[in-house]
């Protein structure tokens, strides 16, 4: 459009100068000497009316140009409204820390992650040999907000589980919980939970140094509980005081009997000296990672309903160092029961100890070392006494979603039939009678994400 435009003024230019010049040639400069002037000026103006009229098309064609472009921009605009219009209050979706759903404001979400650990062990009981595979754990749990995001819920169902820990096995419901965190900061739980005691057994099983936990966890540890629980945590301290039908006891049925126990609680406290509450979340101290101590005390207190003068007591104290690539984790566990009229566990006060550390020798394999003591303080045929020293090593293939662990445990005493319960989470058995110097050989896939 430009081009012919051009042309035009160039084409009408040069025929009006031709005609000046046949005009000025055939002229007497004496008799016409004004009318070369005047045609000169009619020219002029046709000149000025062509160019004008030339800018003026390519005027309407820039704007008619621009017009275009700028429907387009806001026909664009108009339909990405439309979208994001007809996207609001859809689902979001993806993984963090979980696979999850939420709504588009946050107050309804749900995380789903599993727990799979499987493991190979092979004991040596005095010449008699045990081994094989076990599916030690298979847990799949729900967990998010509802209404908003100061209420929360937790889901959890162990699909498998060999040799329990808590006071459940394969097949049956751990975490069933919900929570509501007040404007003051404390958060009110209600359901079945784990019971504010002890430093290791806040610790997630996926998050572990070692394969389980301590044979002293099984055996003074308070487990589960079902009933409400309180607790407050700030930059320094974190306490939880817990309120529930028995302690160590999980999916109860409610009976004419109920509950099991006249009373019981438990609470903890913990104090912060350095880092932060995340390093204390997890059992190791990645490389990379700050100086962090915490110290913290546990207390547990029931009485049975079988005997009204029987009263239980637990206190366990703690502390926990995170070195930045290495840590050291030392727990003392106490108990004692008052007169129940029972001459086997009158006045008796179990205690023992536990001294646990691991150091990475690469950005991703970790050496561990756990010493375990205990004694019963009451004699039912057997070693009152528990001493065991297990050491090993993790290799972290993606931190603790994934990992491979193989450690080697030496018993020291023989491991009684009072122990027996709680250690065969462990893979320990117990020894004939006069035996000692059990050893087992452990490995352990374990999966969380």
């Amino acid at each position: 459009m430009r081009t012919s435009t051009s042309v035009a003024l160039a084409a009408t230019a040069a025929l009006a100068m031709t005609t000046l010049a046949s005009a000025t040639a055939q002229s007497s400069p004496a008799t016409n000497s004004d009318a070369p002037r005047a045609q000169l000026a009619e020219l002029r103006r046709e000149v000025a009316a062509l160019k004008s009229a030339a800018d003026g098309g390519a005027a309407n064609w820039l704007t008619e140009e621009r017009a275009a472009e700028i429907r387009g921009i806001v026909t664009d605009v108009l339909a990405d409204a439309d979208m994001r219009a007809s996207l609001q209050g859809a689902a979001a979706a993806g993984y963090d820390g979980g696979f999850f759903l939420s709504s588009a404001d946050g107050n309804f979400s749900m995380k789903i992650n599993l727990l799979e650990q499987i493991r190979w062990s092979f004991n040596d009981n005095d010449g008699a040999q045990a081994h094989g595979f076990e599916n030690k754990r298979t847990r799949l749990s729900f967990g998010g907000n509802v209404v908003d995001a100061s209420w929360s819920y937790r889901l959890a169902y162990y699909l498998g589980y060999s040799n329990s820990t808590e006071a459940f096995g394969s097949g049956e419901l751990a975490d069933a919980y919900l929570a509501k965190t007040l404007e003051c900061g404390a958060t009110v739980t209600a359901g079945q939970f784990r019971l504010p005691y002890s430093a290791e057994y806040a610790i997630d099983t996926g998050n572990l140094q070692f394969m389980d936990y301590s044979v002293l966890e099984s055996a003074f540890g308070a487990g589960y509980g079902q009933g409400v629980k309180v607790g407050y945590e700030n930059d320094s301290f974190r306490v939880g005081v817990a309120y529930v039908n028995a302690i160590d006891s999980a999916n109860d049925t409610w009976t004419g009997g109920s509950p099991e126990a006249e009373w019981a609680f438990t609470g903890r406290v913990d104090a912060k000296v350095a880092g932060n509450w995340s390093q204390f979340e997890r059992a190791q101290s990645w490389r990379g990672d700050g100086y962090g101590v915490k110290v913290g005390a546990g207390l547990a207190w029931e009485r049975a309903n079988a005997d009204p003068a029987q009263t239980a007591t637990g206190l366990t104290v703690d502390a926990t160092v995170a070195l930045g690539g290495a840590s050291l984790a030392f727990a003392y566990f106490m108990e004692w029961t008052g007169d129940s009229g029972s001459a086997a566990i009158d006045d008796a006060t179990p205690a023992g100890y536990l001294v646990s550390g691991g150091v990475f020798v690469t950005d991703d394999l970790e050496l561990v070392a756990r010493y375990e003591y205990a004694d019963a303080d009451q004699d039912f045929g057997g070693a009152e006494t528990f001493s065991t020293l297990t050491f090993g090593g993790n290799w972290y293939l993606a931190r603790n979603t994934a990992k491979l662990g193989v450690d080697f445990g030496y018993a020291f005493d023989a491991v009684s039939a009072i122990y027996a319960d709680d250690a065969a989470s462990n893979n320990w058995l117990v020894d004939p009678t006069g035996e000692d110097g059990q050893w087992v050989l452990r490995t352990q896939l374990s999966l969380s994400f």
